[in-house]
């Protein structure tokens, strides 16, 4: 009969990520507009740059939102991609990824970015 160690379940909690999807290259003028058109979107200008990063969360309520925004706008692949951002706990080795990601994907095929900070 096998054992189960109580300590290794318990190590196994699962983390909840936070998802963006993020405009990494936009103008003044789309910075703006995005802003206006997607209901939790803002932006922030990069350092030494005329150029802007869009921030959204992803989520059901503005994923036609995004994908409207990314055609009207005419934004690159390479100019957009989905942040996964997670905060570990000492004892946290599994972290689930929602399906909607999965789901932007079979739309803007873009590059995922993850950041992962220990706390």
């Amino acid at each position: 009969m096998q054992r189960h160690n109580t300590e290794s379940i318990m190590d196994n909690v699962s983390t909840e990520a936070q998802i963006s999807f993020r405009f990494l290259n936009l103008d003044k003028f789309q910075a703006f507009t995005l802003e206006r058109e997607i209901l939790g979107a803002s932006y922030k200008q990069q350092s030494n740059s005329d150029c802007y990063v869009g921030y959204i969360p992803l989520s059901g309520q503005t994923f036609d939102d995004i994908n409207d925004y990314y055609v009207r706008q005419r934004i690159e692949i390479s100019e957009c991609d989905i942040f996964v951002s997670v905060n570990l706990a000492s004892k946290t080795n599994t972290v689930e990824i929602p399906a909607i990601v999965n789901r932007i994907l079979k739309y803007i095929d873009c590059q995922l970015t993850f950041s992962v900070t220990a706390v």
